[in-house]
């Protein structure tokens, strides 16, 4: 196929926002409102530690998978017993700052407050109030 950009979307090379940090194994959003991508970053950017990882002003993003990330078992920030997050239960992200120059959020907290942008499934459970870091299977997987 002629017009053929990528045939798996699995892994990007994307501009990197400004000065900021952007570690190996953070969640990052690509796109705004209901077209949200959920990837995780595969290589660092203007970090010092690891010192390996490239400066260049871009970063490779990850969009498939399931990766271990730091889950919150609570809604809308506030512990409760409803709040337990079950195998299969769905993972969102929340906050976080988004960058108008590349369309990347970054900075967001995971948890179960389905008032999120949904990322992904849980594929280990978290105790009502507690954090854990459990395997997420990426929405773009799922």
């Amino acid at each position: 196929m002629t017009n053929k950009y990528l045939e798996r979307f699995a892994t990007l090379v994307l501009q990197m926002p400004s000065g900021i940090n952007i570690a190996t194994g953070v969640v990052l959003l690509l796109g705004r409102g209901t077209h949200v991508m959920a990837g995780v970053s595969a290589t660092a950017q203007n970090t010092t530690n690891p010192v390996y990882d490239s400066n260049s002003g871009y970063l490779t993003v990850d969009f498939e998978g399931a990766f271990n990330l730091s889950v919150e078992a609570q809604t809308q920030g506030s512990p409760s017993a409803g709040a337990a997050i079950k195998i299969g239960d769905g993972v969102y992200a929340d906050g976080g700052t988004y960058d108008i120059n590349t369309g990347i959020t970054y900075g967001s907290k995971l948890s179960a407050d389905t008032t999120g942008t949904f990322i992904g499934i849980a594929l280990q459970p978290i105790a009502a109030g507690l954090t854990a870091v459990i395997p997420v299977l990426l929405k773009n997987a799922a």
